[in-house]
């Protein structure tokens, strides 16, 4: 049997959490990338407007400077759910969250 299961770390819920279109510099690479109308055509595609909760788990931590968590956590209301006080964007406590998603993605018996 094959599990479905998604792993949410941060999700973006909707297009307005995009600050604006154009230039932007990777926070943690310095890379630099284009924002494009496209991208967000693309990101629509992808969305779904109902989500089945049980396949998800969500990790977000309080202090995400880029995303509200607090839009995750009611966008996977139902789903399991770890919201880590403090952290920021990349997932500080990711290491820790390990063993939950390797369990949650069904990867051990």
């Amino acid at each position: 049997m094959v599990r479905k299961q998604c792993c949410s770390i941060p999700p973006s819920t909707r297009t307005s959490d995009f600050a604006h279109l154009g230039p932007q510099t990777n926070p943690h690479s310095g890379a630099s990338y284009e924002l494009s109308e496209a991208h967000l055509r693309e990101w629509r595609n992808f969305y779904t407007e109902r989500i089945t909760p049980q396949r998800y788990l969500l990790l977000v931590e309080t202090g995400d400077e880029v995303l509200d968590y607090r839009n995750a956590v009611a966008r996977y209301a139902g789903a399991e759910q770890v919201v880590t006080q403090g952290g920021d964007h990349s997932l500080q406590s990711f290491a820790e969250h390990l063993p939950r998603i390797v369990r949650f993605a069904g990867l051990l018996r």
